[in-house]
């Protein structure tokens, strides 16, 4: 079976290393939006595992192919709206408006909120800033018309618990999974829950 792989804002498909490793029965396909080198597209996949804003990129294609969805600090809608208890957009608009001005200062000050290293020195600025600008403005809630397994971390500094609950709402079955800690690196911090989340979602399949 194909598992597809789709990272999320500020990070590249190394996330997925040790996730992957522990999946060798698979046919494990990693995209890369190409924040820090080369973008690199990863075709097919019944089943989609996204990280963050990786699940708004899934759901954001144009005619998404998959039959369920693998959610790993992931969210259908990240800045908040009427009905939805996202992060306040002023916070996404100050992070923009900063970004204008050292985009590699921005980055990295949002890594280390995650728990991450320093990103690599060579960036790509303009893609980055366009997804900035995806995640305050896009809107997948719509979107979502397949099975999902929504894995969160109970102290994700950047998902807070009500939108961990609002997220995935249209769903036709939603399986919501929060680890104890984790924060919002889980394929990093717990790799092994990341593939317990896989596993239930291809005996669903």
């Amino acid at each position: 079976m194909i598992l597809r792989f789709v990272h999320g804002w500020g990070f590249d498909r190394a996330i997925w290393q040790s996730v992957t490793a522990l999946l060798p029965e698979f046919d494990c396909r990693c995209d890369d939006r190409g924040y820090f080198g080369q973008p690199l597209s990863a075709e097919g996949g019944a089943i989609v595992v996204a990280h963050s804003f990786g699940a708004m990129r899934a759901l954001a294609e144009p005619a998404p192919a998959f039959r369920g969805l693998v959610a790993i600090n992931g969210f259908d809608c990240f800045a908040a709206r009427a009905g939805f208890p996202g992060v306040p957009v002023r916070v996404v608009e100050r992070m923009l408006a900063q970004f204008g001005r050292d985009p590699a200062q921005v980055l990295d000050e949002f890594r280390r909120r995650c728990g991450a290293g320093h990103a690599p020195s060579k960036i790509d600025a303009i893609q980055l800033r366009a997804d900035l600008e995806a995640l305050r403005d896009g809107d997948c809630r719509g979107r979502c018309t397949v099975p999902v397994v929504s894995l969160q971390a109970a102290d994700d500094p950047l998902v807070p618990p009500a939108m961990q609950a609002a997220v995935f709402a249209s769903a036709p079955r939603a399986e919501r999974v929060t680890a104890p800690t984790g924060g919002h690196l889980l394929p990093l911090s717990d790799p092994a829950a990341c593939v317990q989340a896989i596993r239930a979602m291809v005996e669903q399949s």
